[in-house]
Parts: structure tokens; sequence; C-alpha cells
């Protein structure tokens, strides 16, 4: 029996040393847990903090560096600065050849120039600072009229609704103004302003014939980053093609035309030398200059129309102006921009803090860490190479915060950072040269218009029409010979419709004057440009309208738009009169169907283009109020209404 009862009790005692060792393998378990665990994260930690100040240098190689010279005095490092200068510098910058060099013997230096920067300036055109004595002023005319409010005169001049408005409001209904053809009477306070400032637009005209028109960089010291250098001179050009605007705008509405067109192959010039200079930020500061020369309206003022050899003459002068600057020097120029940047960051000369203002951002304490730099200059390129072959943002790493334990994750996320910081958007640069190039095409194809009415006393007809009203050639076929395209024009049989089978064969000719670059559905052999049709508008199925018979309010009549899809350039397609005034559609609404080939839209980004009657080409959103774009279709948009701004003189 005592056996008996003794057995449970030695169970219950096993039990229980069972559990001690149970219990005792877990805390062991976890104690090597632990310790690994700490461990790791012990050797994370020193990785680093070893890490922290030791980077590997950068290199310099075709992968890394992109190029391998010029290098800096001491051999150490890539010097962009002399790279750009090596490609865009012309051999003859500080002779007499070069514009901008006459430019600075008569005005001095530009009004947000230092002395310092002025004096290296001159250095680089062959010229003594001190030596320079200006003998002409030159002085903004929106400054002029801003100034001219402030005046005691001012009160005295406005008209009774003007005068109700605020000041800025004045400023902007004054200088609106400017931008249309105008005379003393809408303006009389230029009268002092053209006088003084004609002596320096008669000298930008003759400084920008000159064979080269070069603005020197200028960098302040070898340390300075490309991305930092001051650029005022390109600032005062802006104030210049304003000017040349200003008297452009003033010469049309008293009938100089001949005068006003010499102004606006010198704003156009002077725009098109400005992007000649290289970096993308440049290249659109030229574009604006054109842009403004393009938005000036030869044949503006009904009162005085330009003659066909004068709009001619401006079309001979346009074509002879030079190409635009190729777009891959431009992206090569912001590379070297770029890479100057992080190879100063890699030399350890500057802070991304201090050059950059990154203090306190996610970069900024990134950078505080070790890196290879060799990696994050190539996987740098890599995106560079991958956006200027696609247009599209290169893809990247998420930021995973373990990247952080090895240097190489390190720099590879480094390098994303500092793409998505210092690469441009090259899809919108291409979109601002196709832009460009649209405008000029479509001014082109205005002036055809223009000169063919002088031909014929009428627009071309929207298509014309056989006997028995078949539709035969649209009216860009009527113009091929106003667009340098005679011989091809001579080969289509005018008397056969467009699509007979003699006339297939130039279905697919490149006529690039009708199409937009920015549209990328568009092949050779079609269209993205039409007209409006229809009993309102200017153009007719079967017949040619009169531009006299539209009333004192037709200066921006639109003759020429762009269209939603594209069609054979030789189709007689266009948009009917009730499609065209519902305004103008856009591509990518979510909450809209999309285009057709009978509505006004374009690939721009926020709008389309339009050719007016005034020679001049306009840019409107889709914003744009719809009864406006109505009005500007039918000539009857009343641009002028709030003029003129003044009480007529008692003298």
């Amino acid at each position: 029996m005592t056996d008996h009862k003794a057995a449970p009790e030695r169970v219950a005692g096993g039990s229980s040393v069972t559990r001690a060792w149970t219990v005792a393998r877990l805390l062991l378990r976890g104690t090597v847990v632990l310790f690994c665990f700490f461990l790791v994260w012990s050797v994370w930690l020193a990785s680093l903090l070893v890490n922290v100040g030791v980077s590997r240098p950068l290199r310099i190689s075709t992968e890394t560096t992109y190029i391998t010279e010029p290098l800096t005095p001491d051999g150490r490092h890539v010097d962009y600065f002399a790279a750009i200068q090596q490609r865009i510098r012309p051999d003859n910058a500080a002779t007499d050849d070069n514009g901008f060099r006459l430019l600075v013997q008569h005005l001095g230096k530009s009004p947000d120039s230092s002395v310092e920067h002025f004096e290296m300036l001159c250095n680089k055109l062959g010229l003594a600072a001190d030596a320079i004595r200006p003998d002409m002023v030159m002085e903004d005319p929106y400054d002029f009229l801003v100034a001219y409010i402030d005046s005691e005169e001012w009160d005295a001049l406005l008209g009774d609704e003007l005068q109700e408005k605020s000041a800025w409001e004045q400023r902007e209904a004054l200088i609106e103004r400017l931008h249309r053809a105008w005379t003393l009477d809408d303006l009389p306070m230029m009268d002092d302003w053209l006088r003084t400032n004609g002596p320096v637009l008669d000298l930008i005209g003759r400084a920008v014939k000159k064979p080269l028109f070069y603005i020197p960089l200028v960098r302040r010291s070898e340390d300075e980053l490309l991305l930092l250098i001051l650029l005022p001179e390109f600032h005062w050009m802006r104030s210049l093609a304003r000017s040349l605007s200003a008297r452009a705008n003033y010469r049309i509405g008293m009938g100089d035309i001949d005068g006003a067109i010499d102004d606006i192959i010198a704003c156009k010039r002077l725009g098109q030398h400005i992007g000649h200079h290289g970096s993308t930020v440049i290249y659109r500061a030229g574009i604006a200059l054109e842009g403004t020369a393009d938005a000036i309206g030869i044949a503006g003022s009904l009162k005085h129309q330009p003659t066909d050899k004068q709009l001619r003459r401006l079309v001979e002068q346009t074509e002879k102006l030079p190409p635009p600057i190729d777009l891959d020097l431009r992206f090569l120029i912001e590379r070297f921009v770029a890479l100057d940047i992080i190879q100063s960051l890699a030399s350890g000369k500057r802070s991304a803090s201090e050059e950059l203002g990154l203090d306190g951002s996610a970069i900024g304490y990134v950078m505080a860490l070790a890196y290879d730099w060799n990696v994050v200059a190539r996987r740098f390129n890599q995106h560079f190479d991958a956006m200027v072959a696609t247009g599209d943002d290169p893809p990247t790493e998420s930021p995973n915060p373990l990247v952080l334990v090895s240097r190489r994750g390190r720099s590879r996320l480094l390098a994303d950072m500092l793409a998505d910081l210092l690469i441009p958007d090259l899809g919108a640069e291409r979109e601002a040269a196709h832009r460009n190039a649209c405008t000029h095409q479509m001014k082109r194809i205005t002036l055809a218009m223009l000169m063919y009415e002088r031909d014929h006393g009428t627009l071309p007809p929207a298509h014309t029409v056989d006997a028995d009203g078949t539709p035969l050639h649209s009216w860009r076929v009527l113009l091929l010979p106003y667009l340098g395209h005679e011989t091809l024009y001579d080969k289509i049989r005018l008397d056969e419709p467009w699509d007979s089978q003699h006339n297939r064969q130039f279905h697919d000719q490149s006529v690039a004057f009708y199409r937009c670059p920015s549209d990328p559905a568009a092949r050779a052999g079609q269209a993205t440009y039409s007209v409006g049709v229809g009993p309102d508008m200017p153009f007719e199925a079967g017949q040619g309208k009169r531009l006299a018979d539209f009333g004192p309010d037709s200066d921006d009549m639109i003759l020429l738009v762009e269209r939603g899809e594209p069609v054979c350039w030789m189709a007689p397609a266009n948009i009917p009169q009730s499609r065209a005034e519902e305004g103008i559609r856009h591509h990518g609404s979510h909450y809209l169907p999309p285009p057709t080939t009978e509505d006004i839209a374009s690939h721009h980004p926020g709008g389309a283009m339009f050719g007016l009657r005034s020679g001049s080409v306009t840019f409107l959103t889709h914003s744009t109020e719809v009864e406006k774009v109505k009005a500007m279709l039918r000539g009857t948009h009343k641009a002028n209404a709030d003029f003129p701004l003044f009480v007529p003189r008692d003298d």
C-alpha cells in the first residue's frame, strides 16, 4: 500500500522538474535571441558610426563624371564650367562681331548687375569696365507707365471709367494696350518714351544683326556652382524685347509697317540668340522673347493693313533666322550643371544644406551619412539617360530604412533623391520646344492666308468644289505656293477630288507646316491644323470671304485653330461652326469624352494655339470663356471695349 501511494507523488515531483526545465529552456532561448538581436543592432549601429565619416571618393570616369576633361587647375576634378564654355562660347565673342558687346559699349551694365559682375563680364568681352562711358539709357515701357500712374499728370488724363479702378487695374489696362496696335491718342504719355528710347531700339536692331549675339557666362569664383551663376543680363533682354514690341505695335498703329517689321524681326532674333546660350532655363527665356515677337500682329490695325510685299518681307526675314539650339546640347548642359553639384558634394567643399537649401529636409539628414560617390554618380547618370530616352521620371527604389545599413544602399537612395531634385523635366522641355515650333508654323500659315487674300481678294475657301458641289481640295492645298511648296502644288490635279487615283499618291507627303510636333499620334501626311467653317466665320465651303466684310472688332478674329485629332493634310475636313463654338476641348479629361476631328483641341498642356487675323498667334487656355472664343471666331470680340482710356485733350 505504501509503494502504491508513493507513485503519484513521484509523478507529481517529476512534473514539477519538467516544468522547471521548460521554463529554463525558454529563458535560455530568449536570452540567446535577445543577445543576437543586440549583437545585430550593435553591429549595424557600429557600421553606421564607422561609415558616417568614411565615404569613397568620386573617381573621374565616363560612368561617373560623364566626361574626363577638361580638369580644374589642380587636376582633381572635372571643370564643368569650362566644358560648357567649350561647347557654346564662340571664338569671336570678344570682337566687334558680337552684338551684345555693342550694347554694353553704349548702355553700360544691366540694371541688375553688380560692379564686380560687370567687370568680369567686360573682361570676357575684351573691354575695360572702367573705360565704358554709356551714352544711351533704356527704360522699360512697363516701368515708364507705372511711374506715370504715380505722377501728378495722371489723374487729369484719366477717363471716368478707368479713374474708378485701382492702381493695379490701371497698370494692367495700360500695359495690355501696349500689346495691340496703338497710337498717341490711345497712350499720349508714351510720346516721351518713344523719343527717349527710339535710339536705343535702333541700336538693338543693329546689334542682333551682328554675326553673333553672345552674353558670356560669369562665375564669381572657381567654387561657385553652375546652378547658382547669376544671369542679370538675361532679365535685361526681356525688358529690351518688351520695348521692341511696344514700338512695333505703335508703328503698326501709325501705318509704319516696314518699321514694325524691323522691330518684330529684331525681337525674334533676340529671342533666338538668347536661346542658343545652352541651359533649359535660358532656352525658355529665349522662347519667351520669341513669343513676344510672335504675339505682335503685323495686320493688327484695320486702318493700316500690310501690303503683299510687306507680308512677304516679314516671312522672308523670319525664314532667314537661325534654327533653335539642338535639344541634345541643352540636355548635355543640364547634365553638367547637375554633375557639378554632385562632384562638389563628393569633394566636401560644400554642404548640401548650404548650396541647395536642404536644412531639415529628408535628403539633408541622409547627407550626414557616408557614401560611395561612384555609386551615386553612376546611378544618377542612369536616371538622366532614362529621362532623355523616354521623357518619363526614372523608376526609383522605395525609401526602405533598411537600405541605410549598407553604404551601397545609402548611395543608391541618395542618387534617387538627387535625381528627383536636380534632373529637369525633360519632357516639359521637349514640349516647350514643340510649342515654340507650333507657334512658328501657325504664324507662317496665318501670314500665308493673308498673302492669299491680298492676291485673290478673299481668303481661301474651306475647300473647293466642282460643279456638282463635290469637295475637291482643302485650303491647305491652296496655300502650298505661299508656304514654299510650289513644286508639290504643281503636281496636284486641282480639277480632280483630293482622293482621286492620281492625287492619292500625295496623301503621305510630309508637309511639316500642317502638323503640330506636340501631337504624338500625328504622322507624316497628316494635319493637326484646321479652320472653323460656317456662315458667321471667315471660312465657307466652296467660296472665299473678304476680310473687309468683317467689322471693326475683327483684328483678333480667329483664322486658324488646332484640331482634336489629325486628318490627311489633303482632306477637305474642317470644324463646323456649331462644334467650334463649343470652345476648347482637352485630352485626358476623366469627365468629358475625348476630342474628335471636329473639335478644337490640342496636345499642348492647358489649352490650344490660335492664329489671328492680325497675323499674330495666341494661346487660349481651357478656362477661356466659351463666349469669348465664339466672339473671336466670328470677329466680334470687343478687345478694345475699355478704350479710349483718356479724356480727349483740348489742344
